[in-house]
């Protein structure tokens, strides 16, 4: 929390910690909180949430899980595999036009948001002023073009008719606002803002600041604690936007280099907060431990402000290796 407060020079070392996914198969065997019902139930989801950190001093708690939450509030039918641990998926694009979009009256009581808002109540009861409570929100673009909107259709429309891709954002990007200033006024010490969907993977740089940045501007503007905004994918070109969003840090995946992200966020704000980027599958989850301490290593000299997996943990990766992650982190002294 100091280091999204501005207050770096106020610690002694670089916590261990992930904004995004921190649940795991051991996770949820250790303290019988499995998928689906961790998703639908609060006191599983809390403890779900908790894990990592009860398990392996992870410093940060998270909820909720998958990327389906806001989707589902506008309608969108979710498939929760019972009987199965796996993501949670929309069985169907439900919008063709942005008039096919209508958020709810009640955004309390919608969806799964009354099991995280409670979820969230739980873990800050628990752990208040000892370990960050993060929930993180898949905001508009991502939200649209993977769950909503059929994700071939939406990307050719930002080309082919661009006016209806911004008057979807237009219509839509108010109810991820209130559903993260929810989540603030329920506890919650963080909100992120997971972005996967808006990497240059998948957009151009000129499109990220047409239709990514205005919105996510407007919502982080609006949410009353500290913010973080990630994106898991290619993002070297879109670092100083990201930025530019008003985020307090951003957290970024393996594939954008740390040492020229710090280069270009020094041009914009000396010691700004850069969160990333071990590798989640390559290094955490496969190991062997000597590589990632190795890697972890390589991205505290690069220039990180907290050590995170590159994005969500894998699912399978084996608490030892979160262990050895954590560890290696706490030695980092600076």
């Amino acid at each position: 929390m100091d280091i999204l407060r501005g207050k770096k020079k106020q610690i002694d070392r670089l916590p261990a910690f992930n904004s995004v996914g921190t649940y795991t198969v051991d996770g949820m065997k250790a303290f019988d909180a499995f998928w689906p019902d961790a998703h639908r139930d609060p006191v599983k989801m809390a403890r779900l949430g908790a894990a990592l950190h009860k398990l392996v001093d992870l410093e940060s708690v998270v909820v909720p899980f998958g990327l389906t939450v806001e989707a589902e509030v506008f309608g969108a039918p979710v498939n929760f595999f019972e009987g199965q641990v796996k993501w949670p998926s929309v069985t169907n694009f439900i919008a063709k036009t942005p008039s096919d979009l209508e958020a709810p009256k009640d955004l309390l009581t919608a969806g799964r948001i009354p099991v995280i808002t409670k979820a969230i109540e739980i873990l800050k009861g628990e752990f208040e002023g000892t370990v960050p409570v993060n929930a993180y929100v898949v905001p508009p673009f991502t939200s649209l073009s993977s769950y909503l909107v059929e994700t071939m259709d939406f990307l050719k429309r930002l080309i082919k008719s661009p006016e209806q891709v911004d008057e979807f954002l237009k219509t839509t990007w108010q109810t991820y606002a209130e559903i993260a200033q929810i989540y603030c006024e329920a506890g919650a010490d963080t909100i992120t803002f997971h972005e996967m969907g808006a990497s240059t993977d998948n957009i151009s740089p000129h499109q990220f600041d047409s239709f990514v940045r205005p919105y996510l501007t407007k919502i982080i503007r609006g949410v009353q604690c500290p913010t973080i905004l990630n994106i898991c994918g290619s993002a070297k070109l879109i670092v100083a936007s990201m930025i530019r969003c008003g985020s307090n840090a951003i957290a970024i995946g393996e594939r954008t280099p740390v040492a020229e992200v710090r280069e270009i966020a020094e041009t914009l704000e000396q010691d700004y907060p850069i969160i990333g980027n071990v590798s989640s599958y390559e290094v955490l989850h496969k190991g062997p431990i000597d590589r990632i301490q190795e890697e972890v290593k390589k991205t505290v000299a690069a220039g990180v402000s907290m050590v995170a997996p590159g994005c969500d943990f894998w699912l399978e990766t084996p608490t030892e290796h979160i262990k050895a992650f954590v560890d290696v982190v706490h030695q980092q002294h600076l």
